[in-house]
């Protein structure tokens, strides 16, 4: 089956099977997934390819769980999305997911631990308890001297490194980032991506990212090809070497 890419289903982070999603209604139906077929194993980063409009964005609105299919199954860490209601969908997204979008989002008025800190007040912290793990966190992608900036401070660079670090505030077990090299020059691009891929290594999290850039190539584990809805190939990476 392509795009199968390990059979023990215990090493998965998401285990997609048969996935299908339409727009529209006929005569004018579009198919972004065609009984799609992907697996992404924990421990490693996996970077989703091809060109604009095979449905790369359908699918991990899918596998973020921000997007019904319209057929086949989707298991992601452990867990059949389309059998979880909106309410326990949401839980699930919020306690197990993070992401990292090509527009940062962050707050322009608040600072880089206080921006950090959002997902980890709204899961219940105290704010002494967010900030001290947003510091931790902040330290960790490379910003604990930047604690107090604001957005504007920053590069772009920097500002994608504190997307990551409040991605990564609830310590989600799969982290999806979409074009997070985009608007970067190289050598922020490059710094990015070495975070991620180190973040990627941890045993129980996987990292998925949809790219256009074959510059970060080398720090994927494996790349799965995406053409007109399905995955047409699934190599492996340099980084798995």
């Amino acid at each position: 089956m392509i795009g199968t890419v390990n059979k023990d289903a215990a090493d998965l982070a998401v285990r997609c099977r048969d996935v299908v999603k339409t727009y529209g209604k006929a005569p004018n139906q579009v198919a972004a997934l065609r009984g799609l077929d992907l697996d992404v194993r924990r421990g490693e980063l996996t970077m989703i390819v091809g060109p604009s409009g095979c449905g790369k964005t359908s699918l991990i609105s899918v596998i973020a769980t921000l997007l019904e299919p319209d057929g086949g199954t989707c298991d992601v860490l452990g867990e059949e999305i389309s059998r979880l209601d909106p309410a326990a969908r949401a839980h699930f997204r919020n306690e197990a997911l993070g992401f990292v979008f090509q527009v940062f989002n962050l707050l322009p008025a608040l600072t880089v631990v206080e921006n950090i800190s959002v997902p980890l007040l709204i899961a219940g912290l105290s704010r002494r308890e967010a900030e001290a793990r947003a510091a931790e966190l902040a330290e960790e992608v490379g910003l604990g001297e930047r604690l107090h900036a604001r957005p504007r401070e920053l590069s772009g660079g920097q500002q994608q490194r504190a997307a990551i670090a409040r991605a990564l505030a609830c310590n989600p077990k799969l982290l999806v980032c979409d074009e997070p090299t985009s608007s970067l020059d190289h050598e922020s691009g490059q710094s990015i991506m070495r975070l991620l891929a180190r973040m990627a290594k941890a045993p129980d999290r996987a990292v998925i990212v949809v790219t256009h850039d074959p510059r970060i190539f080398a720090f994927a584990d494996r790349i799965a090809r995406m053409d007109d809805g399905r995955i047409v190939a699934v190599e492996e990476g340099a980084g798995h070497a």
